[in-house]
């Protein structure tokens, strides 16, 4: 594996930042979380005015995107289209602790490998998927 491959914690507070400038041209109050391959956080930052539970929220969008491989947005989709027509199974997989299925959290790929997870969370679920992904790009 080269440097280039896996994200270290100078290129989590380039997307750290990355996130938190795209949120201040917004006008929105956010945290942002960037976690590594394995999970464990690298960077977070929780702008002034940004709520306490945002703070939990990123850190568990992080945590979705590394067991799901998945941007947390589509996670949430293909839960309500697939498991629509078991109501149980799909309120079961909702009320895990350690899954949030809507928007906010996406995968960081690097050499076509998952390298981590950026998650942003404080703004609509939409506005927080939008800001995680262009704070994710910025290292593609």
């Amino acid at each position: 594996m080269t440097m280039d491959s896996w994200l270290g914690l100078d290129v989590a507070r380039q997307i750290t930042d990355r996130a938190l400038d795209d949120a201040r041209r917004l006008g929105v109050r956010i945290s942002v979380a960037v976690a590594d391959e394995a999970g464990a956080l690298l960077a977070f930052a929780r702008m002034d005015g940004a709520t306490r539970l945002s703070a939990r929220t990123a850190v568990a969008k992080t945590q979705t995107v590394i067991l799901t491989g998945k941007a947390t947005l589509d996670l949430g989709q293909e839960w309500r289209d697939e498991l629509g027509v078991e109501p149980e199974l799909f309120h079961g997989m909702i009320a895990r602790p350690d899954v949030v299925p809507f928007g906010g959290g996406v995968p960081v790929r690097l050499d076509g490998r998952l390298a981590g997870a950026v998650a942003v969370s404080g703004a609509t679920s939409v506005q927080d998927h939008e800001i995680a992904e262009r704070a994710a790009a910025a290292v593609r």
